[in-house]
């Protein structure tokens, strides 16, 4: 089952898991997360299964026509179960009228170790089983942290510069409004 949470369920999320799954250079503040998910902009959503909580997600509606899964992490206790998998068939499912789905992968160029660059590629290769599709020529930057985007069409052909402009006006609004701090780039072409 995938359902939106409420904020005290996102608090409850963020201290528990979100901290421990992110690096701080990943992820907001919870003030600043606070502010998103009040405002709407944000959503967090719960998978859970036999009435246990398994995995979270925080997805943004960038604009009519596009969401971005912004965070997505199993529960360390229920990894490799194919809950993941499950996940992005919820959210493919909720979201289908919605012209694409974009996703955020670490840059596995950009990994620090060897280890790091074999999670992150395994981490491509698992939304690719979801037929998520690496684009070419978009990266987004967070200070020193490169993201490749992937996206997922519900409809016709994602044009690039579409998507790279898309997420540009979602983080200069993020970065004007809950978190000053913020500092991206992206590159398109």
């Amino acid at each position: 089952m995938f359902k939106k949470a409420d904020l005290k369920k996102f608090k409850e999320i963020y201290r528990k898991h979100i901290i421990k799954d992110f690096p701080r250079g990943e992820r907001s503040s919870l003030n600043n997360f606070k502010k998103r998910i009040t405002s709407k902009n944000e959503e967090l959503y719960i998978f859970s299964e036999n009435g246990e909580e398994k995995a979270y997600t925080i997805i943004a509606n960038l604009d009519n026509n596009f969401i971005l899964v912004s965070f997505l992490a199993v529960f360390k206790q229920y990894r490799g179960e194919g809950i993941g998998t499950k996940l992005l068939a919820e959210i493919k499912e909720k979201f289908k009228a919605k012209k694409g789905i974009i996703l955020e992968v670490e840059s596995p160029e950009d990994a620090i170790s060897e280890k790091d660059k074999i999670i992150r590629e395994k981490r491509i290769k698992f939304y690719e089983k979801s037929s998520y599709k690496m684009l070419k020529n978009t990266k987004i930057f967070f200070g020193n942290i490169s993201f490749n985007i992937m996206t997922l069409n519900n409809k016709d052909n994602i044009d690039e510069k579409e998507i790279a402009n898309v997420l540009n006006e979602f983080y200069l609004k993020t970065s004007k409004r809950y978190d000053k701090t913020l500092s991206f780039r992206v590159i398109e072409g």
